[in-house]
């Protein structure tokens, strides 16, 4: 397995997990992905904000977005559900890995 990169557009079927030190490993399947350049906008971003939609295991989707923190030269991964009124803790991940 390897660290996903900032930006990286996988393909439809390519199986992705979310890791974070304080819950336990989520498993999705990405459905689609895209640069989201409206989103790079409105977070006054130099480029688009990567952006997946992936299914879980349980057959729910939901949107993943890729964000960079320049400050502390780390990545975010906010993963948001369309029936969820919006992010918590429960949402950020710290990285991102899939198979090789």
């Amino acid at each position: 397995m390897r660290p996903v990169a900032f930006g990286e557009a996988l393909p439809a079927g390519t199986r992705l997990t979310l890791l974070s030190d304080d819950k336990p490993d989520r498993f999705f399947t990405v459905i689609k992905f895209w640069m989201d350049a409206t989103s790079g906008v409105a977070l006054d971003l130099k480029t688009g904000v990567p952006t997946y939609h992936v299914e879980d295991e349980e057959g729910r989707t939901h949107l993943l977005i890729h964000l960079t923190i320049e400050e502390k030269d780390a990545d975010r991964w906010c993963l948001w559900r369309p029936d969820q009124a919006g992010f918590d803790s429960r949402s950020i991940f710290e990285g991102a890995l899939i198979e090789e």
